[in-house]
């Protein structure tokens, strides 16, 4: 989403995009609600340290909620100006459509090949599709943020991932 300058120097967005800002933010708050809703009856830790199953998903929610309301604020506050961008072809929709397709088509293999080669491939794969094609530089940021979500989840919280039943 774009800011374009308006007459006086600020930034002005089109009512579309507005519209659309607008609707992503009540979709992420309703699903940041459910989320902590969800969590009410996790079971609660008895270490002061450890945040416990319930503590992270509830933090996590807060954020996006809190997020979620900025967004709707300077959504609200910036000026309306006239769309004169084209609108999305074909393409822009296949496009789309390729995303969602990979993104399911990871999750598929993550059961067989594990979490690592699959989110590999899959990142690898939407930079590309998403206009960033480095064939030296794609594959190297791949494996980086693949390898600090690892990192992350597998080590410093302790949760585990998908090895894929191939290496099993």
């Amino acid at each position: 989403m774009s800011n374009a300058p308006v007459q006086g120097g600020g930034a002005g967005a089109p009512l579309s995009t507005k519209i659309a800002n607008l609707v992503i933010a009540v979709i992420l708050i309703a699903v940041a609600a459910a989320a902590i809703a969800s969590t009410g009856d996790f079971p609660k830790t008895l270490l002061a340290a450890d945040v416990g199953p319930a503590r992270f998903p509830v933090i996590h929610a807060s954020m996006l909620i809190v997020l979620s309301l900025i967004l709707i604020a300077n959504t609200l506050r910036m000026p309306t100006i006239v769309d004169d961008t084209p609108p999305v072809g074909v393409i822009g929709y296949v496009g789309v459509a390729l995303g969602i397709l990979a993104t399911a088509v990871c999750l598929v293999a993550m059961a067989y090949v594990g979490y690592a080669l699959a989110t590999v491939v899959y990142m690898a794969a939407l930079m590309w599709l998403m206009g960033q094609r480095s064939p030296l530089w794609n594959p190297v940021i791949a494996v980086a943020v693949t390898a600090l979500i690892y990192v992350t989840f597998q080590s410093a919280l302790g949760v585990p991932l998908p090895v894929g039943s191939l290496f099993e």
